[in-house]
């Protein structure tokens, strides 16, 4: 990603929160905002070379002047503080670069490593780096240092060449810039001058031992102190065989991340398909190895017949679930959910404040004093309140009752009688009367007969005992004990009709 320049240096924006340059031959304006303030420099003469009879840097010169040589350092700049010196004409520029001047050949012959080596410790002022120790030290620099140099500040020209600096960060290359210098004139002739003050350090010399000369390939020649510190426009810079140019339409335009031979789109693809495509296979056949070495654990642990019920139990529950089925996790889940339901629908419900709780639960007063219950015997007196009529009382009376008619001269049809039943069947009152042998009953006072005398002896008549002779003659099961008894009191009850006693 570094290759392709997803990642790297960030020069400084182009326009009104960068620098920004209107250049032309004749004349040119800088605005920068990368100090600490916005300054414009305006009517500014740039130098070029005057190819003639002689080779001389001259304004309003169309050919450009030429620094060829071998790449050894570079900086670039987002911004300066003037804290640490940048001032002036320091604040446009971007990029700093420091080359061993030599001539192209030269400069493409230099092998890996056989290059000047310089250590940068600071470099805020971009014509005056710090270096420590190397094989050239930038500061110690002066007649007798055996190679010369270029320390330039470089100003972009358009915006492709302000980007184009990234390509600096590439050090130890063959490299040539293209640009000019600034004269220390403006256009009209007068000094030019920043807060009244005339600029002279980093402008084109034109005077003196020092004064800037041309080579007639119009490189700019470095002198008798073998080192040439200047600001300089740049309009193309050649690197490492490519180009970058102002207009960024070069045949061999320079883009930052190309790559040789495949180029950056093609390197891009290369990544997508080999890089991450290779990872993604990687991974899928990692995965394969530790589920290979997983099987074959489980094969000797479990061996054969135990993997076949394992797939089998997993092909079971790929089919549930297909057809359906829920999972035990989701049938927890939903006969919680039930639970829940069936405890809300149970809960007591909220008993009312007026409801009168006086009564006797399960018993309805209403009811029983108006008749109107259905719970209770059929032979009630209609609804009034009267005494309850058992089997047994209606048998007796009915007994009484023939026993009348006999004593009475009349003839009364002797019905058989017939054993009861092996296992008696509860009378719908049973919650009425009870299971217990009953006490002695007495007749109602209103069945009570004046004459006593031919009670009585209806009670003895021969009838009634050849009747209870006859019925244990009889070969039949016994009845219960409790109809026994009840006969048996009956019998030998006392008269309870005489009242003379």
């Amino acid at each position: 990603m570094v290759l392709v320049g997803c990642l790297g240096p960030d020069t400084a924006e182009w326009g009104s929160g960068g620098v920004e340059v209107d250049f032309s031959i004749e004349e040119t304006a800088i605005t920068t905002s990368l100090g600490a303030s916005k300054s414009t420099y305006e009517s500014l003469s740039p130098i070029g070379c005057d190819v003639g009879e002689e080779v001389t840097p001259a304004k309003n010169a169309s050919t450009k002047i030429k620094f060829t040589g071998f790449l050894s350092a570079s900086v670039l700049y987002d911004s300066h503080d003037p804290i640490n010196g940048a001032r002036n004409m320091d604040t446009a520029v971007t990029a700093a670069v420091a080359i061993q001047a030599m001539p192209i050949g030269d400069a493409r012959n230099v092998k890996d490593g056989e290059g000047a080596r310089i250590d940068i410790k600071e470099w805020n002022i971009p014509l005056m780096p710090e270096t420590r120790a190397g094989s050239v030290d930038l500061d110690e620099i002066d007649s007798d240092t055996d190679s010369d140099w270029y320390v330039l500040g470089l100003i972009p020209t358009t915006e492709n060449v302000n980007d184009g600096f990234l390509a600096l960060t590439e050090w130890h290359k063959p490299i040539t810039i293209h640009g000019y210098l600034i004269s220390p004139t403006t256009v009209n002739g007068s000094a030019f001058t920043i807060d009244g003050k005339a600029q002279t350090t980093g402008y084109y010399r034109s005077s003196g031992s020092i004064a800037h000369t041309l080579t007639d390939n119009c490189n700019l020649q470095v002198g008798m102190n073998n080192r040439q510190s200047v600001y300089v426009l740049v309009d193309k810079i050649e690197i490492d065989d490519r180009v970058i140019s102002a207009s960024g339409n070069h045949d061999d335009e320079w883009k930052y991340g190309d790559v040789p031979f495949i180029g950056r789109a093609g390197f891009i693809t290369f990544f997508l398909f080999v890089g991450v495509g290779g990872a993604v296979g990687m991974f899928l056949l990692s995965q394969m190895i530790v589920r290979q070495g997983a099987k074959e654990t489980m094969k000797t642990l479990l061996g054969e017949e135990g993997l076949q019920k394992i797939k089998q139990v997993a092909a079971d529950l790929r089919n549930q679930r297909k057809s359906g089925s829920i999972t035990p996790t989701e049938r927890k889940r939903q006969q919680a959910k039930e639970d829940k339901a069936t405890q809300k629908q149970r809960a007591p419900p909220k008993r009312s404040s007026k409801k009168d709780d006086s009564g006797i639960a399960g018993f309805d007063l209403d009811s029983a004093l108006t008749g109107g219950s259905t719970d209770g015997p059929t032979d009630f007196g209609g609804g009034a309140p009267s005494v309850v009529a058992t089997q047994e009382s209606i048998k007796l009376e009915k007994e009484m009752a023939r026993s009348d008619v006999v004593n009475s001269g009349g003839f009364a049809p002797q019905e058989s009688w017939n054993p009861p039943p092996a296992k008696r069947e509860r009378s719908p009152v049973s919650n009425v009367v009870s299971s217990e042998t009953p006490p002695k009953r007495k007749e109602h006072f209103s069945s009570v007969r004046n004459d006593s005398a031919p009670r009585k002896a209806a009670a003895k008549a021969p009838v009634k005992r050849r009747a209870a002779k006859k019925r244990k003659a009889v070969s039949q099961p016994k009845p219960e004990p409790e109809y026994e008894t009840k006969q048996e009191q009956f019998e030998e009850e006392d008269d309870f009709s005489d009242f003379s006693l």
